[in-house]
């Protein structure tokens, strides 16, 4: 969701309360015994799932579901993007991806970051990182989950214009909210490992190789400022839907508006 080229959106104001990340190489991530251990207000959870399910209805009268990315456009404009999956193995995009200021694991030569329905009321966000070029072979992967998905009341009379930002934004959107509740993560490589304790810093995470965790976390629940387009903005040839997505508005579009596209 953001200018065309669709970097970290949604995820952004939700990596604020980092506190709960994880992910799996199938998107969904099972309990390890010691998973949780040494990080406050964590418990054990039996999964915290990554993979698309389900459908949210409610938005613009469209329904969404499935894997929706950031990096999509570039598989458009020759950016080195795999638009069927959403693999990015431009060197540029990799090199600059950061989750907070914790970059890619060393030896990242490919990736995936995505937003997935996972059920009628849940979303998550993955993040996996791979030492080839074609997200193969795996370093690390994250999974972030939020539940209590509640669409609200739409809003009209938006700015269509944002500071800083060259796109044109519609005028009017839905009101959601959702609360981050797990987190799922695992270390295929020791460079792996060192990623994730650096994103996770304070808290004390101590993830061990090849051994997939999964944690029920009890975080904040967000209120954000949603809006689906498969007309205006989006090229007939392209077949997919734009979602402007700004988890800071409370009344207008802010610079943390993003633009993620729909996977095909």
């Amino acid at each position: 969701m953001k200018k065309i080229v669709f970097w970290l959106a949604f995820i952004v104001g939700i990596i604020a309360v980092i506190g709960a990340c994880s992910k799996s190489e199938d998107g969904s991530s099972t309990a390890a015994t010691t998973s949780c251990a040494g990080v406050t207000g964590w418990t054990e959870a039996t999964s915290c799932s990554g993979t698309a399910s389900g459908s949210i209805t409610g938005i613009d009268n469209i329904t969404l579901s499935g894997t929706y990315s950031k990096n999509n456009i570039g598989a458009y404009m020759g950016w080195g993007v795999d638009n069927s999956t959403g693999c990015v193995d431009n060197t540029t995009m990799v090199s600059g991806f950061s989750i907070g200021s914790t970059s890619a694991p060393t030896g990242t030569n490919s990736m995936i970051f995505e937003d997935v329905v996972t059920s009628s009321s849940s979303i998550a966000t993955n993040y996996k990182f791979y030492s080839d070029t074609s997200c193969q072979t795996e370093i690390a992967t994250l999974t972030l989950g939020y539940t209590d998905f509640t669409v609200g009341d739409n809003v009209t009379g938006l700015s269509t214009t944002v500071t800083g930002k060259s796109s044109t934004y519609p005028s009017t959107a839905t009101k959601v909210s959702y609360t981050q509740s797990c987190t799922g993560m695992k270390a295929s490589t020791d460079a792996g490992a060192t990623f994730l304790t650096a994103v996770f810093g304070s808290a004390g995470v101590s993830p061990t190789v090849g051994t997939t965790h999964s944690c029920s976390i009890g975080g904040d629940t967000t209120n954000a400022f949603v809006k689906l387009d498969n007309e205006s903005a989006v090229p007939v040839v392209w077949g997919a839907t734009f979602i402007y997505w700004d988890d800071s508005a409370t009344s207008d579009w802010t610079s943390g508006v993003d633009t993620l596209m729909t996977l095909p």
